[in-house]
């Protein structure tokens, strides 16, 4: 195997036009951070020229090269250089010269496919984006660039929902319309169906207004915290389904409302508890009596929002590493992303009309 081949395979350039000359290797500091540099020379006979059209033929020539460092990703966990020299040509046609391009970046690119491929992987973990930005060489607003050309944030699936849902939500980012967004689950599997940006009931409405009647139609539990909007929602798109209180949120309003109760009367009469049932416990009375047949639900079925609360909890940590997101659209992306929800879409490269 020739040293090219080496190199190539070593760096996975999936180019065979890059060649790799004697004493290609170096080192380099680069803003005080030392580089390994590789340098090349890419040169093939291109198909036509760019400017004028003309098939190639003896109206081009040889013009010299151009150099470009093209980020690739990290050796040895070294930050790593590819310094390319690529042939330049002038067409006699036209009077114009041009330079060739390779596959390994998109064109007019200094960031290799490979660095930008390992960045989209590393958006799957919970890791903030500035230390993606920062192992790769690149800067924050790259990763943001290859999150968008990388996942495809229009989720179609609107056809299936499953048996069980679960309902809840999670604090927002600001840019978000609502302070809450809301979050649905598969009941069975745990897994996250969908994030939408706020939990109102008119945008719940329009949300699950995309659904199909037969996904909307399989549906035959949902459950929930004790927020009315939810039954609203569920009584108009839902109307066949069971409403579930979860059983944390009923156990957690009464024990909340009798440790309240507790401490009010401590202050009031340290000496002598006395038996006064508290505003606290008359609310969450009156909301067990509002919620009645939900609750009586609860205690049929065995099912709860244990899924959705642990999935909450992987979303404060993704918001958490992140120091928080600006703005709602990418916060629902890198969750989906972490969720597995959103696939690397392989495709994406420009490709390019010299190479092709």
């Amino acid at each position: 195997m020739s040293n090219t081949n080496y190199i190539t395979n070593i760096l996975n350039l999936k180019d065979e036009n890059i060649i790799f000359k004697e004493n290609f290797y170096k080192e380099e500091k680069i803003n005080n951070i030392t580089h390994k540099i590789f340098e090349g020379y890419l040169s093939y006979k291109p198909k036509f020229c760019p400017k004028c059209g003309i098939l190639f033929d003896e109206h081009f020539e040889k013009h010299g090269f151009i150099t470009s460092n093209i980020k690739i990703p990290n050796v040895s966990g070294f930050k790593s250089i590819l310094r390319l020299h690529k042939q330049r040509y002038l067409c006699k046609h036209c009077k114009k010269a041009f330079t060739l391009n390779s596959n390994i970046t998109d064109y007019g690119c200094f960031i290799s496919n490979n660095t930008k491929y390992n960045i989209a992987l590393e958006l799957t973990k919970k890791r903030s984006e500035k230390d993606i930005a920062f192992d790769n060489n690149v800067s924050s607003n790259t990763v943001e660039r290859v999150m968008d050309s990388y996942y495809n944030t229009q989720k179609a699936f609107k056809n299936y929902l499953p048996e069980v849902l679960l309902f809840d939500e999670f604090k927002s980012v600001k840019s978000a319309n609502g302070h809450m967004s809301f979050h649905l689950c598969d009941g069975i599997t745990g897994k996250t169906i969908d994030i939408v940006e706020d939990r109102k009931l008119l945008s719940l409405m329009r949300y699950f207004g995309r659904y199909s009647h037969s996904a909307i139609k399989n549906v035959k539990y949902i459950v929930i915290d004790m927020y009315s909007p939810y039954v609203s929602l569920i009584k108009k798109m839902f109307p066949n389904a069971l409403i579930i209180i979860d059983t944390f949120h009923l156990i957690q309003l009464i024990s909340r409302s009798l440790n309240k109760t507790r401490v009010m009367i401590m202050k009031k009469d340290k000496v002598n508890y006395n038996n006064n049932i508290s505003s606290y416990m008359k609310t969450s009375i009156k909301t067990l009596f509002e919620f009645k047949d939900m609750i009586l639900n609860t205690f049929n079925n065995n099912y709860h929002n244990g899924y959705i609360e642990g999935n909450n909890n992987f979303i404060k940590v993704i918001k958490r590493i992140a120091f928080g997101f600006r703005s709602f659209i990418r916060f629902k992306t890198r969750i989906l992303i972490c969720k597995g929800l959103l696939k690397i879409n392989k495709k994406r490269t420009t490709v390019n009309p010299l190479f092709a």
